[in-house]
């Protein structure tokens, strides 16, 4: 029995100590947002529709959602204008910005409850949104089939990720709040890595050159005609592939991978393992169609390396014979 008392005593402690504490507490993550479902959206329970993630501006932001409506699409929305894709248009509190984590979430439980064609989601955002919709389409760069950033700009490093993605800029040519340079910066890195950027500008447009983008008929046809970048394997002559054989390594990795050809098969061996690389160009291979990750090669011989697009970019260069 005293056994038994020492051991409520004791067990009695513990619960005290652990109730002081931790407490319960509930985390609920809210986001506002503007629906707009296109006027046969009813009429087909199985038909999937388009997308457009529209990112206001800093003007815009508070626990008012009806504020989002000042401006852009769901201005024109509400101003009688009709879309044949749905629109969602979010709200951020005041004194806070665009989180893609928040976005990515957003969109998750979006698509849980609409019939959406995940192969035509599109993002557009002005001014605070304009650099929203840049970070967001970097930070989840397989998502979206094409972006419209409007009078923003972002970081030029990471704009590789969205090499894939058809992109069309705008921005006015008096902007005194974001400078034109912002999106021209942003365009001048993709030029090289991204054939399908477009960059627009409205020589007379200062800051509000959302007004002449989302007024350009042009954008929406552009818009219907793009579908999610998926990667497609090509033939590639055997004398090429062979070229690529053999032994790279990364210095600042410590990290060595080895290329084996054999008839129409590429792979690539790690010490996690061995995976078949598809050509969807002559010097140019995926591992998933679905996947952001690829691998060019470029130079010749032993000046030959390996371009590798994942999470991060790396070089591996060639060693040996």
């Amino acid at each position: 029995m005293k056994h038994l008392f020492t051991f409520l005593l004791i067990f009695t402690a513990v619960c005290n100590t652990i109730s002081a504490q931790q407490t319960q507490e509930k985390y609920i993550n809210e986001i506002k947002y503007l629906l707009y479902l296109p006027e046969n959206y009813k009429q087909n329970d199985q038909q999937k529709f388009p997308l457009v993630l529209f990112l206001h501006g800093s003007g815009e932001r508070g626990d008012d959602v009806n504020k989002v409506a000042i401006n852009g699409l769901p201005k024109m929305i509400a101003q009688g204008k009709k879309f044949p894709f749905i629109v969602i248009s979010p709200q951020v509190p005041n004194g806070e910005g665009w989180e893609p984590t928040d976005l990515f979430r957003l969109m998750k439980d979006i698509k849980e409850k609409y019939r959406i064609d995940e192969d035509r989601l599109y993002l557009t955002g002005l001014s605070m949104g304009g650099y929203g919709c840049w970070e967001m389409a970097m930070k989840y760069p397989q998502m979206f089939a094409a972006i419209v950033p409007i009078c923003g700009g972002g970081d030029t490093s990471k704009v590789w990720k969205i090499r894939h993605t058809p992109i069309w800029v705008f921005h006015g040519g008096k902007d005194n709040i974001v400078p034109l340079k912002s999106s021209q910066d942003m365009v001048d890195a993709l030029k090289p890595l991204n054939p399908n950027v477009k960059f627009t500008i409205f020589p007379e447009d200062g800051h509000d050159s959302w007004t002449s983008a989302y007024n350009t008929d042009s954008l929406y046809t552009w818009l219907s005609g793009i579908r999610k970048f998926k990667y497609a394997k090509v033939p590639v002559d055997q004398k090429i592939l062979d070229t690529y054989q053999g032994t790279y390594y990364n210095d600042l990795m410590n990290d060595t991978l080895k290329i084996t050809v054999t008839p129409g098969i590429v792979t690539l061996t790690r010490k996690k393992g061995t995976t078949e690389l598809k050509p969807y160009a002559n010097d140019k291979f995926f591992v998933n169609e679905n996947d952001p990750v690829d691998a060019i090669f470029s130079g010749k011989k032993r000046k030959m390396h390996i371009l590798v697009n994942a999470d991060r970019q790396y070089i591996y260069k060639r060693i040996g014979d």
